[in-house]
């Protein structure tokens, strides 16, 4: 499957994020505020990894895989 160019992801119905595929480009109400969207949690969580976070972690490879990881269940999570 291809990816879409980044969308707003406050605009979209949430019975939608379940089509959304793992590491698609999603911002929030302006494009300024980018992500990677990893997902909707059982509890409805929906996951995804800020830029602008991965940018201030001190390992921003480990950012985005530990919300990776969290998106798919694995409850290990650390930051």
């Amino acid at each position: 499957m291809k990816y879409q160019k980044a969308f707003d992801i406050w605009a979209m119905p949430t019975p939608f994020y379940k089509f959304i595929q793992p590491g698609q480009w999603v911002y929030a109400g302006d494009d300024e505020h980018k992500g990677r969207f990893y997902g909707v949690k059982k509890s409805g969580t929906i996951v995804v990894a800020w830029l602008g976070n991965a940018r201030k972690h001190p390992k921003p490879s480990e950012y985005f895989k530990s919300l990776r990881d969290y998106a798919n269940g694995k409850e290990n999570v650390t930051s």
